[in-house]
């Protein structure tokens, strides 16, 4: 199987806790990698969401993290963990609102796109390890994985397990879709044995099928593609364009109304 990494830009966020810990934010589209340090918090921003501009927060309550334009800049925009949240390591968004799982509790949160007014949807269990999460917009529903069994699941809102795949390993790391192709990629974080993918991206279809492997990342925690529908900005040209055609269509008009 070919490495071939995301067809859209995926934003991971990367921490190592040997002494002295180190973090930043890598950025992979295909098989390049570049990265931006954390401006908050380093190295506690863990989970992350992007929707138009990048959003981090702390991995526990009262932890910091803050807004990122996508190309890296901060905006100096602060957001932190509410309580009751015990522990996130990843994030994701619908632009309306961010969603969060508790890795202790295994409850599923709603909160405002700045990480305020949590509210509990709907709960997993305590115990299953559930770590990262990511939106799946053509279905209006959440993406789970798991960090201490292969399970990766996707949730309506309200919490009704709509499918569910193995990815045959654990530790299941920075789940992410990718809306170009409606893919699932996430980091092989699993170290057990001699696993010859520990660290890569891997990518799944939604029905389970890995697809191929993307580059080393490493202990990437939380990951997320840039969910914003694209807009189309046209040229000052076009717009000059546009509105002659449009006065010219209007002068048609009043001819044809005056004969």
């Amino acid at each position: 199987m070919a490495q071939a990494g995301p067809l859209s830009t995926l934003y991971l966020t990367y921490i190592d806790y040997l002494s002295p810990a180190t973090s930043h934010i890598d950025v992979v589209q295909g098989n390049s990698i570049t990265s931006f340090p954390e401006a908050y918090n380093a190295p506690n921003e863990v989970p992350i969401a992007v929707w138009g501009d990048v959003r981090t927060t702390g991995y526990s309550p009262g932890g910091v993290g803050g807004q990122y334009k996508l190309g890296g800049t901060p905006t100096g925009t602060s957001y932190v963990l509410p309580s009751p949240i015990s522990n996130a390591f990843d994030s994701t968004s619908d632009g309306s609102h961010n969603y969060l799982v508790d890795y202790n509790s295994g409850v599923v949160y709603q909160t405002a796109r700045d990480f305020t007014n949590p509210t509990a949807l709907f709960g997993l269990g305590a115990g299953n390890g559930w770590f990262g999460i990511t939106y799946d917009k053509a279905n209006n529903s959440l993406w789970i994985s798991s960090y201490t069994n292969p399970t990766v699941a996707d949730y309506s809102l309200t919490g009704t397990l709509l499918s569910s795949f193995s990815t045959g390993h654990v530790e299941n790391n920075a789940l992410a879709l990718d809306p170009a192709d409606h893919t699932l990629w996430l980091v092989d974080d699993d170290q057990s044995g001699s696993n010859p993918l520990y660290g890569n991206l891997e990518q799944y279809s939604t029905a389970g099928v890995r697809l191929s492997f993307g580059p080393f990342i490493g202990t990437a925690l939380g990951g997320e593609f840039n969910l914003a529908p694209a807009t189309i900005t046209a040229e000052p040209g076009t717009l000059i364009l546009l509105g002659s055609g449009i006065l010219g269509i209007a002068g048609v008009l009043r001819r044809k109304i005056n004969l």
